[in-house]
């Protein structure tokens, strides 16, 4: 299998090849295609770019009550507005300051391409597997544009209905657990973007 033998190349010792049905019952159940895809990648992601993670809490109080006091005008607009449309932006802002966070490494491996557009990915969780289409030019898009972008561009990736070119071009990606819940946690960088 391409596991195993990914892992000999990495100097690892083979996985396991175990017959779990000599424990009990068990049930094959076949991998989605975004996962069959989307595997492989995270793990050259994991195993090439180094990850270190760095976590802190903001006082987010502020911005909830202005959220909130947006809610009839979005509601107006149709637009659900979640705290999301403020993390990207919030993320272009750090980028602006940051700008090798918004950068690639260059296939020489010996400088950064820096870029100078501010696409935003933004990871959904999907019926098949995370996809993580692209909202462009986040700089240059009010709240409520980000926003009711982020409820089409999910709406259509759970429908399984996204362009390739949707999902191509992030400068960086968000991904976040608030749907399920917890605290901190350690995503994959989705190269060739450098953070997330």
């Amino acid at each position: 299998a391409a596991g195993a033998g990914a892992g000999l190349a990495l100097g690892l010792p083979a996985w396991p090849v175990i017959d779990f049905a000599k424990f009990g019952p068990v049930e094959i159940q076949a991998m989605s295609r975004i996962k069959k895809i989307s595997g492989p990648a995270l793990h050259r992601n994991w195993v090439h770019i180094p990850h270190i993670t760095q976590q802190d809490e903001a006082d987010i109080t502020e911005l909830e009550a202005f959220r909130k006091s947006m809610a009839d005008e979005a509601q107006r607009l149709g637009v659900k507005l979640t705290p999301l449309a403020f993390i990207v932006k919030a993320v272009v802002a750090a980028l602006k300051s940051h700008p090798e966070f918004n950068s690639s490494m260059a296939p020489t491996n010996d400088a950064l391409i820096l870029k100078r557009y501010y696409h935003i990915g933004v990871a959904v969780d999907t019926p098949g597997g995370l996809v993580v289409p692209v909202i462009r030019d986040a700089d240059k898009k009010g709240i409520l544009d980000i926003a009711r972008e982020i409820a089409e561009l999910s709406r259509r990736a759970r429908e399984g209905a996204l362009k390739p070119e949707e999902m191509q071009g992030g400068c960086f990606s968000i991904s976040s657990l608030g749907g399920i819940g917890g605290t901190f946690f350690t995503p994959i960088i989705n190269a060739p973007e450098v953070a997330i």
